[in-house]
């Protein structure tokens, strides 16, 4: 066990990425683009309802941003090496406030992915039978898809063991996209259809074009999910620029290309509402597979149909498999750095996956579902990636100004002079680009407006409320629990019964995630039908002699002990079926008090940390310590390693780094 205090290195880590790092450049190419290139599947109809005839271009400069944006995701990814993008990059550039935001922004447009990716499986199964998109069926196959995506990720069936099929489907995600592309242009090359029906600024209007270039952002959704790979990719910033620049490139131009033959095949007709495509309309929740159908002759188009839904359908389970999985992770960082209560974060004992945020993840999803409105989840999901975006371009910049020195493997280049700092003019221009975008989100789509306004407003105040009435610290300060106190590690010894004295300073969250990580193991290999282990967390309040023991002391220090046994609740009840309980004890001496309660509980083990010893020397008769005593033994942890029933366990403070990491043991 490593001292409170002290980064510990897992020597793997539990919560394991979907597609895990393939060797050399093309497999790094992959496995990036399987987290963005799903997004086609279901962006290219509610894009082309409002672009039209422009939506091949609104494409492109859907896909500048996006470049843009990569560019600095893959530098804050590389520089800090941490899960959680955006929000990641604020908490560094700013504070816990800000990286709130950011994150709650994230949450919905993951759930809105996934619950867009359900929509669509029913819809792409249409040539096994017509009837599986029909009303019922639709929302039945697609609360289906939630779940079994929901049952993979709590079992944490995302892992290593199933790197090779995720590359093969990949890259035959990737060759679908291509075939779509070039048997498109020998089927139906019409170019003069994506131009029959424009009438710059009137058809579609303005509105329409800025709406639809917003919304093309979603083709882009998985961004979020590619920058979580950042703390598994080891590669030569060499290698990393080659990535960057084929992959930003490649993604908007396939996506460009797919809406060209897209409108050549399914064009823009006159309409008596004005001019309309079938891609916005009869197959907005599958409109790669409405392209398809048009293909002709009639062979061809059958044989594509097949081919997208075979390949189609596993793409966008996995999409909502990655979604949910990202959201999941998104509300454990959040749990962990207490922005949330820690429940929501709880890691599953065996699994060690964070299963209460994975379920309610997988709810919400379900409730987006219900609808079956692939426009208005677009727009919804536009309102959070230019918020989370802005955000994320606006902490690059503040990072390069506060952080100038620190080693970046990338940068964005075209860098300009200001006060001293470098700012890259990339970063910048992506800045007010999408604070323009999400303005006209706000301007432009009044149920977007609201619902999510509606949204951040209830995040905030939820975090308002969790910051100052539960965890008693401000709205911008960093409070975290280290993942540690989530993630099951092996322990040497167990024992079903734990009492851990808490002190209210800032070791209690590491002394309880040690007796927590001891509780949870044992939990694991007990016999079915046995009880839960239990932790007992107790404060002692030091009565004077001059009092008597049940005399009415100041509210102050009734209120410091229970605000400190409720955080340190919070943290042991993050490990699965342990039973937690607290309790304030009253003593003439906290050693005293500590092993009363050890007695009176039949304790079998006490984890305890050793505090500071008073400064006065002269032996104990004079009320001192002897010389030879161990720096981290203070009064109450000797009275304890003396006196105690049990054995105990005495996780030294960071004061004495150069003492073994390893428990000490008395009993």
């Amino acid at each position: 066990m490593s001292e409170p205090g002290q980064v510990e290195q897992p020597s793997k880590p539990r919560l394991e990425p979907l597609l895990q790092r393939a060797t050399g450049v093309p497999g790094l190419f992959v496995a990036v683009y399987s987290s963005v290139g799903f997004s086609i599947y279901f962006a290219l109809g509610v894009v082309a309802d409002r672009g039209l005839g422009l939506t091949p271009l609104i494409f492109l400069v859907a896909g500048l941003l996006f470049v843009l944006t990569t560019l600095s995701y893959v530098e804050g990814g590389a520089m800090l090496r941490e899960r959680g993008g955006s929000s990641s990059f604020a908490r560094n550039a700013f504070n816990e406030l800000i990286a709130f935001i950011a994150g709650w922004a994230i949450l919905i447009d993951y759930l809105i992915v996934a619950a867009l990716a359900a929509i669509s499986v029913p819809h792409y199964l249409e040539p096994i039978s017509s009837d599986l998109s029909e009303a019922g069926w639709e929302i039945g196959i697609a609360g289906a898809v939630i779940v079994a995506a929901c049952t993979l990720n709590m079992l944490n069936i995302t892992g290593r063991s199933r790197e090779r099929p995720l590359a093969i489907l990949a890259l035959a995600d990737i060759a679908l996209q291509l075939a779509v592309i070039v048997v498109g242009a020998l089927a139906v090359l019409h170019p003069d259809r994506l131009t029959d029906q424009i009438n710059l600024f009137t058809s579609p209007d303005f509105h329409d074009i800025v709406y639809a270039s917003v919304v093309a952002m979603l083709a882009y959704a998985g961004i979020e999910a590619a920058s979580d790979l950042a703390p598994d990719i080891n590669v030569d910033p060499r290698d990393l620029k080659r990535i960057v620049s084929v992959g930003a490139l490649a993604v908007p131009l396939v996506y460009a290309g797919m809406a060209a033959i897209a409108l050549m095949a399914v064009p823009v007709i006159a309409g008596p509402d004005g001019p309309q495509t079938a891609l916005g309309n009869e197959f907005v929740e599958a409109p790669v597979l409405g392209v398809v159908s048009a293909y002709h002759p009639v062979w061809v188009s059958h044989l594509m149909r097949w081919a997208v839904a075979l390949i189609a359908t596993p793409v966008l389970f996995w999409a909502v498999t990655t979604a949910l999985l990202g959201v999941s992770r998104h509300i454990y960082t959040l749990a962990i750095n207490r922005q949330i209560p820690s429940w929501l974060g709880k890691l599953n004992s065996r699994h060690a996956t964070p299963q209460v945020a994975i379920a309610i993840s997988g709810l919400i999803a379900i409730g987006l579902v219900l609808p079956t409105n692939v426009k208005l989840l677009a727009g919804l999901y536009a309102f959070g990636a230019m918020l989370a975006i802005t955000i994320a371009q606006l902490s690059i910049l503040r990072l390069r100004v506060s952080q100038p020195d620190r080693p970046r493997p990338f940068r964005v280049p075209l860098d300009v002079e200001w006060r001293g700092a470098q700012l890259p003019l990339p970063a910048i221009f992506a800045a007010i680009v999408s604070a323009l975008a999400f303005v006209s989100v706000l301007v432009y789509h009044e149920t977007a407006r609201w619902a999510g306004l509606g949204w951040m407003t209830f995040g905030l105040l939820f975090y308002v409320v969790y910051r100052k009435g539960f965890e008693g610290t401000t709205l911008t300060k960093r409070v975290s629990v280290s993942e540690r106190a989530l993630t099951k590690q092996l322990p040497e010894v167990a024992f079903r019964n734990i009492l851990v004295p808490v002190f209210g300073t800032k070791l209690d969250d590491d002394i309880i995630a040690t007796a927590g990580r001891l509780a949870a193991a044992e939990q694991e290999e007990a016999e079915s039908g046995e009880d839960e282990t239990r932790l007992d967390l107790i404060y002692v309040i030091e009565v004077p002699l001059t009092l008597p023991l049940d005399a009415q002391l100041s509210p102050e220090v009734e209120h410091e002990a229970w605000r400190a046994l409720q955080r340190a609740s919070d943290v042991g009840e993050e490990y699965a079926d342990v039973e937690v309980t607290t309790e304030v004890v009253r003593a003439r001496g906290v050693g005293a008090g500590i092993v009363e309660a050890a007695r009176r509980k039949g304790t079998e083990a006490i984890v305890i940390g050793g505090e500071p010893p008073t400064k006065i020397r002269g032996g104990a008769r004079l009320g001192g310590i002897g010389a030879a005593k161990p720096a981290e033994i203070g009064a109450a942890t000797e009275y304890v390693l003396k006196k105690a029933p049990c054995r105990v366990l005495l996780t030294a403070p960071p004061e004495a780094p150069e003492r073994s990491t390893e428990p000490l043991s008395a009993g």
